[in-house]
């Protein structure tokens, strides 16, 4: 009997997540967007991105404003980092959030086109890059923008903000589940059914394909939220020769493991990787790391000033009084909004959060994984 239940149990979830078709396997796009995406590629991208989304020779060196050159899109650059979600609001809002220069196309391109200029330039990624970006984003379950539901759209936080008053939720979202709707309040994940009467709280898991969709949101959302700040607003280590990957760093000098981590950076620094830290004083304004913070921010030489104040070595600090130490507070706040609730707090280019610090030897293979 209790067999019987299990397998009842396991049929009914996998009804709800949806069956896997061969069709998943392969490329989410059909050939028609393909064909229509090269047209509307060529008309709108071309110019910056060349004919065949493979940009210029020199793309990686700055110009006279230093500024980059638009990245090829044909698989060879860090397009493929960025999940299917992110890729449609790029194009539809353009690149300033992930510190670039390109226009939006609001207006100009609806849902579906920019969907085919998607696949036109995916069809340029080999086999081994698009099943890597499949692998970490899991394309096929993301929605389109023509199926984004604002809240204001549907009574179904009627009765969730009933109950929890003023907190800030986010627009509602369909998932791929028939009638089952994503909202966020703060950094949690609440899922809606039977029009918002119902409240479910955790994590939302497909067990036939194993994917977190839940966890998938939470990358989204991380992604976007450190993209809102520039190179000019952080501290920035870079790789030495070529970056194969970055590490995203909320950090506090008070913190003996985000000392151990900086006394470690030069290993990942030879290894390729490029470490960018974004404060997050604990306990905030009232932490103990707080006005250091703030003096890091300040010095002329930020490098050198995060190295000294990692070491206990104040003297030589500035005063934590320049503009630029209100990106303490804002770090905080973005460090809040996704859940981070000590430091160091490690993330990845691609939203995957790493728990706690890891010894180089432990963490550099997962990076260039």
């Amino acid at each position: 009997m209790a067999m019987k239940t299990l397998k009842l149990l396991i049929a009914a979830f996998m009804l709800i997540a949806g069956q896997v078709t061969a069709a998943e396997q392969e490329r989410w796009y059909s050939e028609d967007q393909v064909t229509q995406g090269e047209q509307l590629f060529r008309q709108n991208c071309a110019s910056c991105h060349g004919q065949n989304a493979e940009a210029t020779p020199n793309w990686k060196k700055t110009d006279a404003n230093g500024n980059y050159p638009p990245p090829p899109l044909n698989g060879t650059a860090h397009a493929w980092h960025h999940d299917l979600n992110l890729l449609r609001r790029t194009i539809r809002e353009g690149g300033a959030k992930l510190g670039g220069q390109m226009p939006g196309f609001e207006g100009k391109l609806d849902a579906a086109q920019i969907d085919s200029v998607i696949a036109f330039f995916q069809s340029k990624w080999p086999d081994d890059i698009y099943q890597r970006w499949a692998g970490r984003f899991e394309s096929s379950d993301l929605p389109s923008l023509n199926d984004i539901v604002v809240a204001a759209k549907r009574p179904l936080t009627k009765l969730l903000r009933q109950r929890i008053g003023n907190a800030k939720i986010d627009d509602v979202e369909e998932t791929s589940i028939e009638d089952v709707w994503q909202v966020q309040i703060g950094n949690r994940y609440i899922y809606l059914l039977d029009d918002g009467k119902y409240a479910l709280m955790g994590d939302l898991v497909n067990l036939q394909s194993g994917r977190n969709l839940t966890e998938q949101s939470r990358r989204v959302t991380a992604v976007e939220t450190m993209a809102a700040f520039s190179d000019e607003d952080l501290v920035i280590f870079a790789a030495k020769g070529e970056s194969k990957a970055t590490l995203n760093v909320f950090t506090d000098t008070s913190c003996p493991y985000c000392q151990k981590l900086h006394s470690e950076i030069d290993k990942l620094q030879e290894a390729g990787i490029t470490v960018r830290y974004l404060p997050y004083p604990r306990g905030g304004s009232s932490g103990p790391g707080y006005q250091h913070l703030k003096s890091v921010w300040c010095a002329e030489d930020r490098n050198l000033a995060m190295t000294e104040a990692k070491n206990q070595q104040f003297d030589g600090l500035p005063a934590g009084d320049c503009v630029a130490a209100a990106t303490i507070d804002r770090g905080y706040r973005a460090g809040n909004e996704i859940g981070i609730s000590g430091t160091p707090a490690l993330l990845k280019s691609n939203g995957e959060k790493i728990e706690g610090y890891r010894p180089y030897q432990e963490l550099i293979p997962q990076l260039l994984q």
